[in-house]
């Protein structure tokens, strides 16, 4: 009977640990990812197009605002990050299309980039959209 109960206690504990562990969250108002590309169309001003992932005052549920500059062009949006993954670190690659980049995060332990949000701008509009979702 003194084993079981030793048992339990043992399992217990390592759960209790695992679930104790704190995320970790940027503080609010931090720029966590940023990229940028020259607008070739505009080589006399030497204008760019960029991206800023910028930590909100609401990061410890995974929401992150989302600048976007093409010239003097300004475009501001916000995303949410999966449910069970709000503490993933955002990351930005380039995307297939001109002046467009990825949005997506990485999961501890896995080298997989995961798809999740796209900024995509020109001359007359800038769009960012929701890609894919996760659920975790």
């Amino acid at each position: 009977m003194a084993a079981v109960a030793l048992v339990s206690a043992f399992y217990s504990c390592g759960n209790k640990t695992e679930e104790q562990k704190p995320k970790k969250f940027p503080q609010p108002g931090k720029t966590v990812v940023e990229a940028n590309m020259p607008i070739a169309e505009d080589a006399l001003n030497h204008t760019i197009f960029s991206v800023k992932v910028i930590a909100d005052s609401d990061v410890a549920n995974g929401v992150y605002d989302v600048d976007a500059d093409f010239g003097p062009n300004f475009g501001e949006g916000k995303f949410t990050m999966p449910k069970g993954a709000e503490d993933a670190q955002p990351v930005i690659r380039k995307g297939d299309a001109p002046y467009t980049y990825i949005i997506g995060f990485r999961i501890a332990g896995d080298t997989t980039f995961y798809d999740y949000f796209r900024v995509s701008c020109s001359k007359s509009n800038t769009k960012m959209e929701y890609i894919k979702a996760y659920s975790f």
